[in-house]
């Protein structure tokens, strides 16, 4: 790996440094080198370099550049006090990627215990389903920059829902199983689809769940504590996104014009109420707003 690694940096540079080439293929491979120093993984400057020869890499803009300081009109600026309040609840700590807008990128809260497990193979077209991920992810982040203006908590939020999907897309989680791989894999897609259309399952559809699938209850409880550890910024990305609909087109009597603290509770009572009693589905395609 460290012989393809080398050479796919040395050609990588080289169309860099060449002014014949167009100069947008030269940025995108400056974009895979830089982002190589920073994250060192092969796997993911295969998948990039792969991307790049087949016209397929896409580079994002930085989404923090939409909230001009004139802008105050923006639901972001105007219930901020809301938003913080939720995230605070929910322990958010964002990142400075986060606090600055910069592109989502998956590999960077990818688990390595989870990319360890796989083997050479499987690995690659991890990487290479990360990026067709990160694609719809960043396409989902400049939905709703456009629609609320860019707050950390959506590129968060977003960057944990598209990186957890993937995983349980390509990782069993199930242990080997006399029944065969095939109800391995219908098992966990099983499981899967519950907690898509519910944020969060409490103990009897959890158990429902494991007695429908014959499931070892081990597996299962694995499964989704996984999901649910890896996806609180997407739970309170989904709160905010509750609470900035409710705010901004059907109850003005929840408006904090006034910064009324009193509203702020209220609204955020009822965000969060909304975003985890709602059976509304989710996309499987990708992630609804």
């Amino acid at each position: 790996m460290d012989y393809e690694r080398d050479v796919l940096l040395w050609y990588l540079g080289t169309v860099a440094d060449n002014a014949h080439y167009r100069p947008d293929l030269r940025n995108k491979a400056t974009y895979i080198i830089v982002s190589f120093m920073r994250h060192g993984n092969a796997y993911r400057l295969m998948a990039e370099a792969t991307a790049l020869a087949r016209g397929e890499l896409v580079m994002y803009p930085f989404q923090q550049v939409n909230n001009i300081p004139r802008n105050l009109g923006l639901p972001v600026r105007r219930f901020g006090q809301n938003i913080q309040a939720i995230t605070a609840a929910f322990g958010i700590i964002p990142t400075n990627a986060d606090y600055e807008g910069h592109p989502i990128e998956l590999i960077s809260i990818l688990d390595p215990a989870i990319e360890e497990s796989m083997n050479d193979n499987l690995r690659l077209e991890f990487h290479r389903a990360l990026l067709v991920k990160e694609q719809r992810a960043n396409a989902d982040l400049a939905r709703s920059v456009q629609r609320y203006g860019y707050h950390y908590i959506f590129r968060a939020g977003l960057q944990q829902y598209y990186m957890t999907k993937t995983v349980a897309e390509m990782i069993n989680f199930w242990t080997p199983d006399p029944r065969g791989n095939a109800y391995r894999v219908r098992t966990q897609n099983l499981c899967y689809a519950a907690i898509e259309r519910r944020l969060r399952l409490n103990n009897l559809e959890k158990m429902l769940l494991i007695r429908t699938t014959r499931s070892l209850p081990g597996d299962a409880l694995r499964f989704w504590a996984w999901i649910e550890k890896n996806r609180v910024a997407y739970h309170a990305m989904k709160a905010c996104v509750a609470l900035l609909n409710r705010l901004n087109c059907k109850d003005p009597c929840l408006l904090m014009q006034d910064g009324n603290a009193n509203f702020a509770l209220r609204a955020n009572f009822i965000a969060y109420d909304h975003a985890f009693q709602s059976q509304r589905s989710l996309s499987h395609a990708s992630c609804s707003f």
